[in-house]
């Protein structure tokens, strides 16, 4: 019972209700609660901030194992995109050679010459060479082509032509030479300005077919059976080589429009 004065003095007296009482006990009991650290509320100790030694070294190995299988797949891409780029570079070169050997065949000529010294020779000479298994054949042709030195437009001229392979200090393998001479003179074998056109060149191969069909590998229009006669076709077998030493083949047949 809690006895209070009020303003006039006169004295009254306060009951409290079952309510008032309830929460009291509530409140003392909470409060032995507190006292005796049952409630929770004490502060958890906290984390120290940062990562573990094992953390960082578990990270550090994730990530040099996906930085290896970026580089490896990077490297294998490259590597890939090197061997296609090579390829098609030797197999560009391979089938610009072949067409310029044809081109210049077709125009292939030989006058019948009875002189026994002529002022000047044409005709059409294969000679066949090899080196173990490998074809090093030389060919030496009159032609008439385009002539880009003439000032007249679509002019043409008489050249001697050849094509052979040799070794250039400094290049890979065979390279493979053309023989041109502007001035046709008695020596139809040799003369005029020779220019490399490519290298790698593994092996070089003429035949050549007469109007019956039957296949050689030499030809001479200069002497012998074949005096004056041009073969009716010529085929050309070409293999070159790229920077990982695979062996690309070209093979092309000419026919010869002046062979009658």
């Amino acid at each position: 019972m809690i006895s209070h004065e009020g303003n006039r003095g006169h004295p009254f007296t306060f009951r409290p209700s079952l309510g008032h009482l309830r929460t009291l006990s509530t409140l003392k009991q909470a409060f032995y609660e507190l006292r005796r650290g049952r409630l929770g509320l004490s502060k958890q100790p906290e984390r120290p901030g940062g990562f573990t030694l094992f953390e960082v070294l578990i990270t550090l190995a994730i990530l040099g194992v996906v930085l290896s299988l970026l580089y490896l797949t990077f490297h294998q891409s490259m590597t890939v995109m090197a061997e296609v780029d090579d390829r098609a570079e030797v197999i560009r070169e391979g089938r610009m050679v072949l067409e310029r050997m044809a081109g210049e065949l077709k125009g292939t000529f030989s006058l019948i010459q009875k002189e026994a010294s002529p002022a000047f020779r044409t005709g059409f000479v294969g000679r066949p060479a090899s080196e173990g298994n490998d074809s090093l054949d030389r060919l030496d042709f009159t032609a008439r082509l385009p002539s880009f030195s003439d000032s007249r437009e679509g002019g043409w001229g008489f050249f001697e032509l050849g094509y052979f392979l040799d070794r250039s200090p400094g290049r890979k393998g065979l390279t493979l030479f053309r023989r041109q001479d502007d001035g046709m003179d008695r020596n139809l074998l040799q003369g005029g300005r020779s220019v490399a056109l490519c290298d790698g060149v593994r092996s070089l191969a003429f035949s050549y077919y007469d109007r019956q069909g039957r296949k050689g590998k030499e030809w001479n229009t200069l002497e012998g059976e074949r005096r004056n006669l041009l073969p009716s076709r010529v085929e050309i077998q070409l293999k070159m080589e790229d920077s990982r030493g695979r062996v690309h083949e070209f093979r092309t047949q000419v026919y010869l429009p002046m062979s009658g």
